[in-house]
C-alpha cells in the first residue's frame, strides 16, 4: 500500500473512532537527508561541422558531482484530524544570483476522519495517481522511473504535488479515493491562456486481494495545455494501473501509464530480493512510446543495490543506461522528450545516502 495520501487517510479512517475520545494532541517531528555523488557521461551536439546530426555522438562530457536534499516533516494529531505540513530543503547550485539554498513547502494539509472508514483532506499532497512515491526513503531506486517524470512534468506544483480537497473510504480490501484538484497543471505557458480557473478530477482504486498484493487503478483529467504555436506541452488526461507483489524476500512490481497528448504509453517492470535484513538487489526496465508517428521507442534500464548501515543510514549504489533513439536532440539537452521522460542519452551512476530521524 502507498505512503503518501492514500495510506494516511485509511489510518486515519480507521483510528478515528477511538481517535476523537482523546484530548491531547500528538506532535512528532521526522524527516530525512539525501546525499548523492553522481557520475554521468552525456552526449552534447558537435556543432564542428554547422548544424548538429543527430546520428553522431561525437563529443562527451563526463560529470561527478555531489548534492544534497533533506526534508522537515511536522504533523499533529487530535481526536479525528490531523494536521501536516512537510518541507523540503535543496542544495542549489552556485550560479549567480539562483545559487541559494531553497526551502520549500511539498505538503501542507489536514486529513480528517469524518467517520467510520471516510476521511477528508485537503491542501496540498503527493499525486494520488501512480504507484511511485516522491521522497527519497520511499523509493525502491534511487532514480525516478520516467512513469513518475511523466507525471511530474505535468504537474505545476513541484514535486509531483496537487492542491484540492479529497475524500478516501475503505473498506478491508478496498480503498477508494476522489479528489478535485486545482487543474493540475495550470500555468501560463509560451504566451498561451491560462488555465487556472479549470479544475482537474483524479479518482484511485487501491485493491489488495491477498496478503502481499496490492493493485491500483488511477486517472486524472487535465485541460489540454498548448503553446502559441499549438504544441501540446502536458500529457493531458492519464490513467495509470500499477500492481507489486511481495513474498519471501522477493518483490515485483509492474507500472503501466497511458496518456491523451506526448506519450502514447509507458510501463515500467522491476523486481527486487532482500538478501537479508540489511541488504537488497532491484533491477528495473522501462519503456516509453510517444505519440508522434515514427519515433523510436525509449528505453531505461537501472540495476541497483542498497545496504543498512543503522537503522537510521543506509547507502545505495545505482547504475542506469538510457536510449532515445531517434526521438529529437537526445543530446542536446534541450528536446520536450527528454523533458517529460526523463531519460536522455546516458549511463549515470550515483552513490546515495540516506540519513532519516
Amino acid at each position: 500500500m502507498k505512503k503518501n495520501l492514500i495510506a494516511l487517510a485509511v489510518t486515519a479512517a480507521i483510528a478515528s473512532p477511538l481517535a476523537v475520545q482523546a484530548e491531547d494532541v500528538t506532535t512528532s517531528v521526522s524527516g530525512f537527508v539525501d546525499i548523492i555523488y553522481t557520475n554521468s557521461t552525456t552526449y552534447r551536439a558537435d556543432t564542428t561541422g554547422g548544424s548538429p546530426d543527430n546520428t553522431k555522438k561525437a563529443l562527451t562530457d563526463t560529470v561527478g558531482s555531489f548534492g544534497a536534499d533533506g526534508e522537515i516533516d511536522v504533523q499533529a494529531t487530535k481526536g479525528a484530524v490531523t494536521v501536516r505540513a512537510d518541507v523540503d530543503l535543496t542544495l542549489a547550485t552556485d550560479s549567480g544570483s539562483t545559487g541559494n539554498d531553497s526551502g520549500r513547502i511539498e505538503q501542507a494539509f489536514f486529513a480528517w476522519g469524518a467517520m467510520d472508514a471516510l476521511t477528508v483532506i485537503g491542501g496540498v499532497f503527493n499525486n494520488p495517481v501512480g504507484q511511485e512515491l516522491e521522497d527519497a526513503p520511499d523509493m525502491e531506486f534511487t532514480s525516478h522511473s520516467a512513469i513518475w517524470n511523466i507525471l511530474n512534468h505535468q504537474t505545476a506544483l513541484n514535486g509531483n504535488n496537487v492542491a484540492g480537497i479529497a475524500a478516501a473510504g475503505s473498506t478491508d480490501m478496498f480503498t477508494g479515493t476522489l479528489a478535485v484538484l486545482n487543474n493540475i497543471g495550470a500555468q501560463k505557458e509560451g504566451g498561451a491562456k491560462s488555465i487556472a480557473d479549470k479544475l482537474s478530477i483524479a479518482a484511485v482504486l487501491n485493491v489488495n486481494p491477498m496478503d502481499g498484493l496490492a493493485l491500483e487503478l488511477g486517472y486524472v483529467t487535465q485541460d489540454e495545455q498548448k503553446t502559441t504555436a499549438n504544441v501540446a506541452q502536458t500529457a493531458g488526461n492519464v490513467l495509470d494501473v500499477n500492481a507489486q507483489y511481495d513474498i519471501a524476500g522477493f518483490t515485483v512490481g509492474l507500472d503501466y501509464l497511458m496518456a491523451d497528448k506526448i506519450i502514447d504509453n509507458s510501463y515500467n517492470l522491476w523486481a527486487g530480493f532482500a538478501i537479508n535484513d540489511k541488504a537488497a538487489i532491484k533491477a528495473r526496465y522501462e519503456a516509453v512510446d510517444l505519440e508522434a508517428k515514427n519515433t523510436d521507442t525509449i528505453t531505461k534500464y537501472t540495476v541497483y543495490g542498497t545496504y543498512t548501515i543503522n537503522d537510521n543510514l543506509s547507502a545505495a549504489l545505482e547504475y542506469n543506461q538510457g536510449d532515445l533513439g531517434n526521438n529529437g536532440k537526445a543530446y542536446s539537452g534541450t528536446s520536450l522528450v527528454q523533458n517529460v521522460t526523463g531519460i536522455i542519452d546516458d549511463s549515470t551512476i550515483t552513490l546515495e545516502f540516506i540519513g532519516t530521524f
